[in-house]
């Protein structure tokens, strides 16, 4: 390798490999706990654990709806079927608030809230 050549390799920086954040889920959606696939009910899907509960975000000056996040034994999951909802909460505008999505959960429905899995 000529002087030259090697200058150059030795002046390109290595690149850091990049660190990505804890998984996130919402704002919007029904997800299917993966411990009881449901097949057909969702697209997406959501692990059992200890999560985050975060409102929407929104543009200034506007702020979203309210959020709310539903724990479901069967489909389908939401509010207007309150015999398939285990337990249900808001998120807090800048208080953080968590929410514990067991193995034996189907579903977990979102409305304008993030989950986001905390450490």
């Amino acid at each position: 390798m000529s002087g030259s050549v090697l200058a150059l390799a030795l002046a390109i920086p290595l690149a850091t490999p990049a660190h990505a954040g804890p998984p996130s889920y919402g704002s919007n959606g029904v997800f299917n706990v993966t411990t009881n696939p449901r097949p057909g009910w969702t697209t997406a899907s959501i692990e059992p654990g200890r999560y985050r509960v975060d409102q929407a975000p929104s543009m200034f000056p506007y702020q979203s709806a309210p959020g709310f996040w539903y724990r479901c034994h069967s489909f389908p999951c939401s509010p207007s079927y309150p015999g398939n909802v285990i337990a249900s909460g808001g998120a807090i505008r800048d208080v953080p608030t968590f929410v514990d999505i067991l193995p034996s959960d189907v579903a977990v429905a979102l409305n304008n809230v993030t989950l986001t899995v905390a450490n």
